[in-house]
C-alpha cells in the first residue's frame, strides 16, 4: 500500500476523533470545573484522591486487554471464526477481572480511608465509615471501564470512528446534566458520584449496540461456542499478561499516582492544585490520543505486512503532526494561564499556574514518545514494553516521592517531565533493537 494512501487513511480518522475528543473533552472538563468550583480547593482535593485511589486499584486488578484484543483480531483478519472467539474471549477475560477488582476494591476501601485520608471534608471531621462508603460507590465504575476501552479497540480496529464520536457526545453530555442536576437538587457528593457510574455504565451499553451493528457488517456471528483452542488462549493470556503488567507499572503516566502522593504528603489542598493544573493541560494530552488509537491498529496491518519502510514514515509524519500542534496548544494555555485559571476555577486555584507551566512541557514530551507504546506491541515485543516501564517507572516514582516533599504540586509536575524524558529515549533505544530483530 502506498504511503500516501496510509497518510490519508490515518488523517481523515485523526480528524474525526479529534472532533471526538474535543466535544466530548469540554463537557469532562465543564463537569469538572463546575465540581471544582462547587468544592473548593482542599475538598475538591479529596474528590480527586478518591478518584485516584478507585482508578490506581483497577489498574493493578482488571487486566487491560483492548490493546491484545486488536493485535489478535489484526493478526487473524481472513478468519472471521477466529475473531468471533477472540471478541468473544476478551469480553469474558474483560468482565470477569473487572468483576473481581469491583469485589477487591469494596473489601480495601476501609484499608484506604485509614491509610491515605486523614483531613476534613465539608468543613468537618469525617468519619472513615463515610469515606469508605464515597469510594465504594465509585467502585463500581470499574465494572464498565475495562469492557469499555476493549469494546473500543474494536470499533477502531473496523474503523467506526462515528459511531465512539456519538458515544463519546452521548455519555459525557449525560454526565454534565447528571452532576449538575444532583448538586442543584442534592448537594451531595454520593449522588455526583453515582452519576459517574452511571455514564460509564451507558457508555458500555453503547458501545456494546455498536459494535454489534459494526460486526453484522463484517459478517462476524458472535458465537460464544465458536471457542479458542487451548494454545490459542494461551498465546492471548501471555501477550495480555505482559501488557497489563506495563499497564500496571505505568501507572506513573496517569494523574492518579501524582494526585495521591501530593495529597498524602502534602495535604488535599495542594492535591487539589496539582489535579486543576493537569485538567488544564488534557487539553494537549487529547491531541495526542487519537492519533495514539489509530495508530496502533495500522501498526498491527504493517507489520504483518513486514512494510517497515512505511511504518517509519508513519511515525516520524504523525510525530511531527503532534508536535506542532502541542507547541501551539501550549503556547495559549501557557500565556493565558492565569486567565484561565481564574475564569474556569477561580481565583482560589490560582497557585496551581506554576504546576501548570511545567506540565505543559511534561506534556508535549508524552506527546512526542506517543508512539513508543503501540510500536513495541504492534512488533510484538511485549517484553521490551515492560523493561522500557520499569525503567522508567522506578526513575518517576523516586523522583516523585522527593520532588513531591521539596516542592508541593510543582514536584509532582517535575518529576513527570523527568519521567516523559526517560520515556522518549529508552523507548528509542529499544525501538531501534526491535526493528534489527524483524
Amino acid at each position: 500500500m502506498k504511503f500516501d494512501d496510509i497518510k490519508k487513511r490515518i488523517l481523515n480518522n485523526y480528524k474525526l476523533l479529534v472532533s471526538t475528543k474535543i466535544i466530548g473533552g469540554l463537557a469532562s472538563a465543564l463537569t469538572l470545573l463546575i465540581i471544582a468550583r462547587w468544592l473548593g480547593v482542599s475538598q475538591f482535593g479529596i474528590f480527586a484522591m478518591i478518584i485516584s485511589s478507585v482508578e490506581i486499584l483497577n489498574i493493578l486488578f482488571s487486566f487491560r486487554v483492548w490493546d491484545t484484543t486488536v493485535k489478535f483480531i489484526g493478526d487473524n483478519a481472513t478468519n472471521k471464526q477466529n475473531i468471533s472467539s477472540y471478541i468473544s474471549f476478551s469480553t469474558m477475560v474483560s468482565f470477569f477481572s473487572s468483576f473481581f477488582s469491583l469485589i477487591l476494591i469494596l473489601l480495601l476501601a476501609d484499608w484506604v480511608t485509614h491509610n491515605l485520608f486523614s483531613f476534613t471534608l465539608f468543613g468537618a471531621v469525617v468519619e472513615h465509615d463515610q469515606l469508605a462508603k464515597l469510594i465504594s460507590i465509585y467502585a463500581f465504575s470499574v465494572l464498565f471501564i475495562s469492557v469499555n476501552d476493549n469494546f473500543d479497540g474494536m470499533l477502531r480496529t473496523y474503523n467506526q470512528y462515528n459511531s465512539i464520536l456519538k458515544i463519546n457526545i452521548i455519555t459525557n453530555l449525560l454526565r454534565l446534566v447528571l452532576v449538575v442536576l444532583c448538586i442543584y437538587y442534592y448537594g451531595a457528593l454520593t449522588e455526583v458520584l453515582i452519576c459517574f457510574v452511571v455514564a460509564f455504565a451507558m457508555g458500555a451499553l453503547l458501545r456494546f449496540i455498536y459494535l454489534k451493528k459494526a460486526l453484522n457488517e463484517e459478517k462476524i456471528n458472535l458465537k460464544p461456542s465458536n471457542s479458542l483452542n487451548r494454545s490459542e488462549r494461551f498465546d492471548y493470556l501471555k501477550f495480555m499478561s505482559n501488557a497489563h503488567f506495563s499497564n500496571i507499572l505505568n501507572l506513573a503516566n496517569d494523574k492518579n499516582l501524582g494526585v495521591l502522593v501530593v495529597g498524602y504528603f502534602v495535604g488535599p489542598i495542594y492535591a487539589g492544585l496539582y489535579r486543576v493544573a493537569r485538567a488544564i493541560t488534557k487539553i494537549i494530552r487529547r491531541i495526542m490520543d487519537p492519533a495514539l488509537e489509530i495508530i496502533f491498529p495500522e501498526f498491527v496491518k504493517l507489520n504483518a505486512e513486514k512494510d517497515f519502510q512505511n511504518y517509519k514514515k508513519v511515525i516520524i509524519e504523525s510525530v511531527k503532526m503532534l508536535v506542532l500542534s502541542s507547541l501551539i496548544v501550549g503556547s495559549g494555555i501557557y500565556l493565558f494561564s492565569s486567565e484561565i485559571i481564574a475564569l474556569f476555577f477561580g481565583a482560589q486555584y490560582i497557585n496551581a499556574e506554576s504546576a501548570l507551566f511545567i506540565l505543559i512541557i511534561a506534556m508535549i514530551l508524552h506527546n512526542g514518545g506517543y508512539w513508543i507504546n503501540p510500536s513495541m506491541l504492534a512488533l510484538g515485543k511485549a517484553k521490551y514494553l515492560t523493561m522500557i516501564t520499569i525503567i522508567t517507572t522506578i526513575i518517576y516514582c523516586l523522583s516523585l516521592f522527593y520532588l513531591v516533599r521539596a516542592m508541593q504540586h510543582d514536584g509532582a509536575a517535575l518529576s513527570l517531565v523527568i519521567r516523559n524524558l526517560c520515556i522518549l529515549s529508552v523507548g528509542t533505544y529499544f525501538y531501534f533493537r526491535a526493528l534489527k530483530m524483524n
